[in-house]
């Protein structure tokens, strides 16, 4: 589990990168548990610009099987918090 202040701080870069990655998404309208498809409108071609963008930010991979199953912003901090070093970058 992460620590409350690296989550918050990947929460805020999360909502940041959605907002620049999502048409019309505002960093307000992303909360912790928003789902990306059903809150936040993220399609198919959202998923893989959003994807792109988080393998460019935190320098790591991730696999398209992976991205799928990441359903809310909550699932994608969780898993950048097993795949990154507190201090943001990869492992």
């Amino acid at each position: 589990m992460l620590p409350a202040a690296d989550e918050r701080r990947l929460f805020e870069e999360l909502q940041e990168l959605l907002a620049a990655t999502v048409e019309d998404l505002s960093t307000q309208e992303v909360r912790l548990d928003s789902s990306l498809k059903d809150d936040l409108g993220v399609d198919s071609l959202a998923l893989l610009e959003l994807v792109a963008a988080i393998e460019d930010k935190w320098q790591i991979q991730v696999p398209m099987e992976e991205a799928e199953q990441l359903g809310t912003v909550r699932q994608i901090i969780t898993h950048l918090g097993t795949v990154t070093t507190p201090a943001g970058e990869a492992s």
